[in-house]
C-alpha cells in the first residue's frame, strides 16, 4: 500500500510537535502553549543557525546535547530588550507608580524574563534613583540558565550606549546614566557597586507557581508569544503573586484576555494594571 504524500506545511507542523515533545519530555520545557506563528519563525530560524535541513535533523543532538538543547531554549525565550525600552513607560512608573510603593513596609518587585539583563537593571536603577533601594527585593526570573547567567554578568557593546542613554533621559533619568557603568574593551559593564543586589532565579511560568508576595511585577513582552490557555494560567500566577494594591506592567502589545475584576487600569496605553480588592486571597 502506497504512503499517503505529506504536504509540505503539514510536514513542518508535525516536526515541530516532535521537537516540542522531545524539550518536554527530556528537559521539562514546554513550549506548546506558546503562540504558533511566532513558534514556528523561531524554529525556522534554528534550522537556519544549525545548518541542517530540517527540524528533525537537530533531534539527535537536542536530545543527547543539553548546549544544544540550551541554545534552543535561547531562541525560543525571545531574549530581546534594552534599558529603558518604552521610555514612557518608565517615565510614568517613576512619577505614578513608584511613589504609591513607598507605603508599603517592604517592596518586593518580580522581573519576568531577564533577556540579556538591560530590563533587570532599568528596574534597579529606577529604584536607585527613586530612593526606594533600601527596603526593595528584587527577583528576576527566566527559563534559560544561559540568558539567567548573562543577566548577571551584566556587560553589552558598548555600541549601544548612545540608545540606551537616550531611552534613560527620556524615562526621566535624573543623575548620569554613565555612572552605572565601567568601560572597556569595547564593553559597558553595570557597576553593581551602585546598586541594590539583585537575585537570578530560573522560573518556568509553564509548569511553576508564584513563589512570593509581590508589590511590583513586569513581565514585558513576555505573553505575546503565548497561547491563550498559558496567558490565562500566567495572569493566574501573577494574580497569586501580587499584593492587594500592588503594580503589574505587561508589554505595549500585551493586555488583559477580558474584563477579569481583578485587575484595575492605571494607564491602559501603557499596559500597567493594578490588582483591586476583587482579586485579593
Amino acid at each position: 500500500m502506497a504512503l499517503k504524500r505529506t504536504r509540505g506545511g503539514e510536514l513542518e507542523e508535525i516536526e515541530a510537535d516532535l521537537l516540542l515533545f522531545a524539550l518536554r519530555e527530556r528537559y521539562g520545557y514546554d513550549f506548546s502553549g506558546y503562540g504558533r506563528p511566532s513558534l514556528l519563525r523561531r524554529l525556522r530560524q534554528l534550522v537556519e543557525f544549525f545548518s541542517v535541513v530540517s527540524l528533525v535533523d537537530l533531534l539527535p543532538a537536542l536530545l543527547r546535547d543539553e548546549q544544544v538543547a540550551q541554545t534552543v531554549i535561547n531562541y525560543l525565550s525571545v531574549p530581546v530588550s534594552e534599558f529603558f525600552r518604552d521610555p514612557p513607560v518608565w517615565k510614568h512608573l517613576r512619577e505614578q507608580v513608584i511613589p504609591e510603593l513607598e507605603s508599603f513596609p517592604r517592596i518586593n518587585v518580580w522581573q519576568v524574563g531577564c533577556g540579556y539583563g538591560q530590563e533587570t537593571y532599568s528596574v534597579a536603577i529606577l529604584l536607585h534613583e527613586c530612593g526606594l533601594a533600601y527596603k526593595a527585593r528584587m527577583i528576576t526570573t527566566d527559563i534559560s540558565l544561559d540568558l539567567l547567567a548573562a543577566a548577571r554578568r551584566g556587560r553589552w557593546p558598548v555600541q549601544q550606549f548612545a540608545p540606551w542613554q537616550s531611552n534613560y533621559l527620556a524615562a526621566g533619568g535624573s543623575a548620569r546614566f554613565a555612572d552605572y557603568f565601567d568601560f572597556q574593551d569595547g564593553e559597558m559593564a553595570i557597576r553593581a557597586d551602585r546598586l541594590q543586589p539583585m537575585e537570578f532565579v530560573e522560573h518556568n511560568l509553564v509548569t511553576d507557581d508564584a513563589f512570593l508576595e509581590t508589590q511590583l511585577l513586569i513581565c514585558r513582552n513576555v505573553l505575546i508569544y503565548f497561547g491563550e490557555a498559558l496567558q490565562k494560567r500566567t495572569l493566574g500566577v501573577f494574580e497569586r503573586s501580587l499584593q492587594r494594591g500592588g503594580f503589574l506592567v505587561l508589554g505595549s502589545s500585551e493586555s488583559m484576555l477580558d474584563s477579569d475584576a481583578t485587575w484595575a487600569p492605571v494607564q491602559t496605553e501603557l499596559r500597567i494594571f493594578r490588582k483591586t480588592m476583587a482579586g485579593a486571597r
